[in-house]
């Protein structure tokens, strides 16, 4: 099905199709580096888990990081919760 409303971001020659408000806003502040060394963070830190204390630990550091983006999603309007 053809998106009937596409979202784009324009970086000096190129044209870059966004598939949300929140990849719009990735790659117009090009934030994809950020995103990926997030992402593998969270990948390699849930690989040390080998009990239940580190497994909470762990979790609270990646709650943490999500609360505070999604602060900073309110603050910039991206976020409506």
């Amino acid at each position: 099905m053809k998106n009937k409303n596409p979202l784009y971001v324009v970086k000096g020659k190129e044209v870059q199709a966004a598939t949300s408000i929140v990849d719009l806003v990735i790659k117009k502040f090009n934030l994809e580096p950020m995103m990926n060394l997030m992402r593998n963070l969270f990948y390699f830190l849930l690989e040390q888990v080998e009990n239940t204390a580190q497994f909470q630990a762990v979790k609270k550091f990646i709650d943490e990081m999500i609360a505070k983006m999604m602060e900073l999603g309110k603050r910039f309007g991206l976020v409506t919760q």
